[in-house]
Formats: structure tokens, C-alpha cells, sequence
């Protein structure tokens, strides 16, 4: 009776296996400096406390100061442009948690680049949206990122999109600025 050396067969296989994966891991790792940004980002989000302040062109100067406290609870403080306190919300839950997004955006963001003290990726548009709806927009998707004491301390985003929907051409730019100034026991030297 004849065997087949079926181990040895699939020892081959997961040989095979294992060396495309580790090919493909290393074409498509994140470099060594999105990896600084990304272990930055992981630190921001794991911190107790996080403090900063926001400001985006769709507000008109008025910058929103937080405090939030881990896992779900941030009070926010809306500061018009003449340093007139426009209003106070506390948030938990979800809404909460949802003022680390542009931390939390930073893990799906795969190639950066060291730019003097900043981190920058500058990408199309069209990772913004579904891939079912990327042909209608072109333009970029800059960030610059700064990382200080392990923590990702500041955030500045440039959009700007031409969008194109039923032959109509709409043009959307919005810049976001998201420093912090507190995340755990690192504080921002004035």
C-alpha cells in the first residue's frame, strides 16, 4: 500500500501561506512613521483625561474648549471670536466619545511623512467618502498631526473638494484645528 505524504503536502502549503503573507504584510504595513502617529494616537485615546480646544471654518472664529473624561464624558464651552462665552453643553456616551474622532480618524491613515516637528499625509478627497460615490469628487485631504511626550497633541485638517452630482460642480474647503493642551499627566508648555 502506498501512502501519500499528505503532512509533507501540507506543510508546503502553509509555507506557501505564510511567505505571501508576509510579502503582502510588507506592502501593505504602515511605515514607520505612520506607525509613530498611529502608537501617538493609541496613547491619546487610552488617556484618562484629555483637554484642548477645536476651532473649524464652518464656526466663524468661535473656538469650542473641552474637558473630556474617560471612557464617556466631556463638558464643552463655545467661545465666540470677541471672548464672549456663547454657550456650555455636557455630553456622555457616545456624543461624548465621538470628540476623539480626529484622533481616532489618524488609524486609517496608512503612509505619513516626517515634516519638520509635524507628521503630514496628504491624500485624495475621495478616501472621504464611499467607494461608490468617489468618482464625483476630486481634491485633497491634507493632515498635519504633532506629537509630543508619546501623545497626539494636535490635529490640523485642509479639505478641499469639488464635488460633482447630476452635472452641478459644488466646492466645499473647511480647515480644522484640534490641539490639546492636557492628555493625562503631558501638559502643553505655554
Amino acid at each position: 500500500m502506498r501512502r501519500f505524504p499528505l503532512a509533507f503536502l501540507l506543510v508546503g502549503v502553509m509555507g506557501l501561506l505564510a511567505a505571501g503573507g508576509a510579502v503582502l504584510g510588507a506592502f501593505e504595513a504602515p511605515t514607520g512613521t505612520a506607525l509613530e502617529v498611529h502608537n501617538g494616537a493609541g496613547e491619546t485615546l487610552q488617556a484618562s483625561r484629555v483637554i484642548g480646544t477645536y476651532t473649524t471654518s464652518q464656526l466663524s472664529g468661535t473656538v469650542i474648549s473641552f474637558n473630556f473624561v474617560a471612557p464617556d464624558h466631556v463638558t464643552e464651552e463655545a467661545i465666540s471670536p470677541k471672548g464672549k462665552v456663547e454657550g456650555r453643553r455636557d455630553l456622555t456616551g457616545p456624543a461624548a466619545s465621538n470628540l476623539l474622532g480626529p484622533v481616532r480618524q489618524l488609524l486609517g491613515i496608512h503612509k505619513f511623512s516626517a515634516n519638520g516637528s509635524y507628521y503630514a499625509a496628504d491624500q485624495s478627497a475621495s478616501v472621504l467618502v464611499p467607494a461608490y460615490e468617489r468618482s464625483a469628487v476630486t481634491g485633497t485631504y491634507d493632515t498635519r498631526v504633532e506629537i509630543q511626550g508619546g501623545y497626539v497633541v494636535a490635529i490640523y485638517l485642509d479639505i478641499n473638494v469639488d464635488l460633482t452630482s447630476h452635472g452641478a460642480r459644488q466646492h466645499v474647503a473647511e480647515t480644522v484645528r484640534y490641539r490639546l493642551s492636557r492628555v493625562d499627566g503631558w501638559t502643553r508648555a505655554k
